[in-house]
């Protein structure tokens, strides 16, 4: 009995094997459709963003919120930007030269571009930490995120 079980597993394995090397090759002999996408017709982005506030542990963070947008080469981006926070904020997008007002407590602006320059661009607060005119906040240099642009 112990002799037929033996013959048995070496069987399934011999089996196993062969439908292996089999599937290895249909797999490797498939042909590969070729893939085309059509071009994608440019598209306007409405997209929002806030002046965000996290605290805990007695100290408090300002962000923009989101940190990061990503839109594709050649649309247009119409971009509200609100500022809920008690000092004023300005958004700054370098590589496009782009400035919203000075948002001031409660206030919001749009920005309305093209995003014709593929890349990966900061944006961050334009008015620098000035207590005296409650001008953003002391952590000022980490308000700032990035706009990626895909091609």
């Amino acid at each position: 009995m112990e002799r037929r079980r033996d013959g048995i597993v070496y069987y399934a394995l011999v089996v196993a094997i062969i439908a292996l090397i089999i599937s290895l090759v249909a797999y490797v002999g498939r042909e590969n459709p070729e893939v085309t996408s059509a071009p994608r017709s440019p598209t306007t982005m409405t997209l929002s963003m806030v002046v965000a506030t996290f605290s805990g542990q007695g100290v408090a963070a300002h962000r923009w919120h989101p940190t990061m947008l990503v839109v594709r080469q050649g649309d247009t981006v119409d971009l509200a930007v609100a500022n809920p926070d008690e000092f004023s904020h300005q958004l700054e997008i370098t590589g496009y030269n782009l400035k919203t007002k000075k948002l001031t407590p409660g206030s919001s602006d749009r920005l309305q571009f093209v995003a014709d320059q593929a890349g990966i661009f900061v944006f961050q607060c334009a008015l620098p930490h000035d207590p005296a005119w409650r001008h953003c906040t002391p952590d000022h240099e980490l308000m700032r995120g990035y706009l990626i642009v895909t091609e």
